[in-house]
């Protein structure tokens, strides 16, 4: 939870730093308020600004050539983003929209730039971000190039998976997205998404109740990522 009197302490890259230093630090940030399904930024953007969510929940996405949104990330509490533009002054490589009504904390890239040169600790932390970034965009072009659908989408329900508190060993996603949501993140369509959900529930990988999915085993999902029986491809091909 992000603390009322010292909201940078959420956020990794000011970790390195004390308290008085981050009271400092919020001065210079301004506060603003999305409602769910509102624009934050696109690459249509004028600012450089940094974003960072002290509540709800944004999802970034790009658009294909024919106008197809794949969105490849969704980011709450604690996260924030928008440093890219911030660094080379180039428009955003993404568009960032509330998922939820969200609550944000925004710093100019010209007060950004003033702290990453005055504090070397937070401009380590934002080159390990970035690389992050890197190593995540590799994989999700290694997936769409060599993984089926399928496949894609397993990956992506143990991405979104947490342990359930009730029952033990199990997995569960609350609220699931919706097939279209999942549809935009792989890169496929919400009706072969929902082909997908349909064979897995139907061979127990897992179980959809109301808004929780819940994944009983998750190695067995993970076992389809690595090496797909060839029954359940078949009936999504």
């Amino acid at each position: 939870m992000v603390s009322i009197t010292d909201p940078l302490a959420a956020f990794a890259i000011f970790e390195g730093l004390d308290q008085p230093t981050r009271t400092d630090l919020v001065r210079r940030f301004s506060h603003r308020r999305f409602k769910a399904r509102q624009v934050i930024c696109d690459i249509t953007s004028q600012d450089r600004d940094v974003w960072f969510i002290l509540q709800g929940r944004v999802t970034v996405s790009i658009f294909a050539r024919n106008g197809r949104e794949i969105a490849f990330a969704e980011l709450g509490p604690g996260q924030h983003f928008g440093e890219i533009a911030a660094i080379d002054g180039h428009r955003r490589s993404a568009a960032v929209t509330a998922r939820t009504d969200c609550e944000v904390l925004v710093l100019s890239a010209e007060r950004f730039h003033e702290i990453v040169m005055k504090f070397p600790d937070v401009a380590w932390r934002i080159m390990v971000r970035l690389t992050t970034l890197v190593r995540t965009s590799n994989e999700r072009l290694q997936s769409f190039s060599t993984q089926s659908v399928t496949q894609r989408v397993c990956q992506e329900l143990i991405n979104l998976a947490m342990p359930s508190q009730a029952v033990r060993g199990a997995h569960i996603i609350h609220p699931v997205p919706t097939q279209a949501d999942l549809g935009n993140r792989v890169g496929a369509s919400r009706e072969t998404v929902a082909r997908v959900l349909l064979d897995l529930a139907h061979d127990g990988f897992v179980i959809r109740k109301g808004r929780t999915l819940t994944i009983p085993t998750i190695g067995k999902l993970e076992a389809l990522v690595d090496d797909r029986p060839p029954g359940l491809e078949a009936n999504v091909a």
